[in-house]
């Protein structure tokens, strides 16, 4: 049973680490994914792009503490299976934040783009989801 938690919360780690440096990438990668952006709308993405790392800061910082708990406690003796659970239900609150964030900016970015510009936009959006 030990041996089985530790692989589970190694696999979150692991997670958690994969998906924000999967953020962190793709939002720049999308700004460039506009074709032809006007200077109004460099100007716009980059104070969106700030708003955004300031926003997900806290539930970031929150997601790396509860993460590094997380992992204290299962290497415990005897850990308590109920406290990582509810803890895991703390990291994944946190998560949930982060991506209510990040969805709502897609929503915020799209809506400065030109029809045209939107077609790469969308494309590049659902290409995160196609299984590679």
């Amino acid at each position: 049973m030990k041996q089985l938690t530790k692989i589970f919360c190694t696999a979150i780690k692991y997670a958690a680490m994969l998906t924000t440096l999967a953020l962190a990438f793709n939002t720049a990668a999308y700004a460039g994914q506009i074709s032809d952006p006007q200077l109004s709308q460099k100007n716009a993405i980059d104070e969106m792009h700030h708003k955004l790392h300031v926003d997900q800061a806290s539930a970031k910082a929150k997601e790396a503490q509860t993460l590094k708990e997380l992992n204290a406690m299962t290497i415990r003796e005897n850990a308590d299976l109920t406290a990582i659970n509810a803890k895991i239900d703390e990291l994944m609150s946190a998560k949930k934040d982060i991506m209510r964030l990040r969805y709502a900016h897609l929503v915020e970015m799209r809506k400065i783009l030109s029809d045209e510009q939107k077609i790469e936009y969308d494309k590049a959006v659902l290409n995160r989801s196609a299984v590679k």
